[in-house]
């Protein structure tokens, strides 16, 4: 992997998830240097004009450090009511496009049990392993896309000791032992918190509680992996790009 550009591709459901979420993976991995992207399957649900909105998007883009940011533009809440193959094309679309060896998304239930989130986690997972199938949508070779593999595909979820030192209700934990990646975020904080101020008009009671409530620390964030195309895999890592440098 010498020389070659390290890149990283978050997919998410909605515009505010990744500043609750992987803030910190995102803030360190393009102060590294890394490219990282952002695609965004939603749009915002506050009853915003565009202006605002996109401004929002552009705030907690920066503060995160994010490159580019792509928003597919469905409608909050029914992703359920879009074709699978849609959504699936847009994401392998995306892939192709930006050729990432580290592809994240939240795991099978989100951290809050979203339908979206769900939806998003399944789509992220069928396009991870089909992006490199050149007898999948093939119309993207009118574009210039060739079939691409990504190496890694992570999981960002929350260890069941963390939630429960949290102590807050309705978090969808995973097993300890499922964690693969723990990464130390903690020199990140600062653009965390600006991140979340991005989304203040839905999240100004979770900000107070994130940084004032004494048994709450945020200094890591938790990956599992779910799928390698390395042939040598570490069973605890530090770092998602762990044997691609």
């Amino acid at each position: 992997m010498t020389g070659e550009k390290l890149s990283l591709l978050a997919v998410f459901a909605h515009p505010e998830d990744e500043s609750f979420g992987p803030a910190g993976t995102l803030a360190k991995y393009a102060s590294e240097g890394v490219q990282v992207s952002l695609v965004t399957a939603t749009r915002d649900h506050a009853p915003l004009d565009d202006a605002p909105r996109a401004r929002n998007r552009v705030c907690a883009c920066r503060a995160s450090g994010i490159r580019r940011a792509c928003l597919f533009d469905f409608a909050p809440g029914e992703l359920s009511q879009v074709a699978p193959e849609i959504i699936e094309e847009g994401i392998v679309r995306v892939i192709r496009e930006i050729r990432p060896q580290v592809v994240i998304t939240f795991g099978p239930e989100g951290l809050a049990g979203d339908v979206d989130n769900r939806i998003i986690s399944a789509a992220t997972t069928n396009a991870f392993r089909r992006a490199g199938d050149a007898s999948r949508f093939p119309q993207h070779l009118t574009d210039g896309l060739g079939a691409y593999t990504p190496k890694k595909l992570y999981y960002c979820v929350l260890p069941q000791s963390v939630v429960t030192q949290w102590g807050v209700a309705g978090l969808v934990a995973v097993p300890d032992a499922d964690i693969t990646t723990t990464l130390d975020v903690s020199a990140y904080s600062e653009a965390m918190k600006n991140a979340l101020y991005c989304q203040r008009h839905r999240a100004l009671d979770f900000i107070h509680w994130l940084t004032e409530k004494p048994n709450v620390q945020w200094n890591a964030e938790y990956y599992a992996l779910i799928e390698s195309h390395l042939t040598k895999k570490t069973r605890r890592e530090k770092d998602l790009f762990a044997g691609l440098r």
